[in-house]
């Protein structure tokens, strides 16, 4: 019984540590979209920034998603991670 109260409060420290994670990189999504706002062709390299930025928060909410057994929900996010992958490195592709 002790192992599986380990457990949990070890998961929900690690959930709460992957949600701060997607916290910070919310804002840093915020921030680099900003920059394309202000001025899109000095800062254009920000679009694969941005796509991989949104891909490691698709990743990280994919991984607490499967350890909160939602596999459907899981599947999706890395799903979603991988084609953000893809965008980034097309746009990578083309802006160079």
């Amino acid at each position: 019984m002790a192992k599986n109260t380990f457990r949990r409060s070890s998961w929900r420290q690690r959930g709460m540590v992957i949600d701060f994670i997607n916290i910070i990189l919310s804002v840093l999504i915020l921030i680099a979209g900003l920059f394309l706002v202000i001025n899109l062709r000095k800062y254009l390299f920000m679009f694969p920034v941005i796509f991989l930025l949104a891909a490691i928060m698709n990743g990280c909410l994919g991984i607490k998603r499967y350890k909160m057994d939602e596999y459907m929900a899981c599947i999706i996010s890395f799903l979603a991670a991988a084609i953000l992958i893809g965008f980034s490195i097309f746009s990578l592709i083309v802006i160079l």
